[in-house]
């Protein structure tokens, strides 16, 4: 894996516990896109090499970033209704 898609990664898992702790409303569509769009970006980008030998590896991979990214918006809503 290559630093730029270590990046990619680690936005979307930022922008994911942003969108759960400071956003609304919408805020799961917020994190949705986020993730997608990172993830993507991430294969595509940083991992090119994962994308051409082996599909099913990387779909399985982005399966699992989702889920992670998911239980880090999860935590960043509990974050906001425990700060109201």
């Amino acid at each position: 894996m290559t630093v730029l898609a270590a990046l990619f990664f680690l936005l979307g898992f930022a922008a994911s516990w942003v969108a759960g702790r400071f956003v609304s409303s919408g805020a799961a569509v917020v994190q949705g896109g986020a993730i997608g769009i990172c993830g993507v970006a991430a294969l595509m980008v940083g991992m090119p090499h994962v994308l051409e030998t082996s599909f099913g590896w990387a779909i399985v991979a982005l399966l699992i970033y989702g889920l992670i990214g998911a239980v880090i918006f999860r935590s960043g809503q509990a974050a906001r209704e425990k700060a109201q």
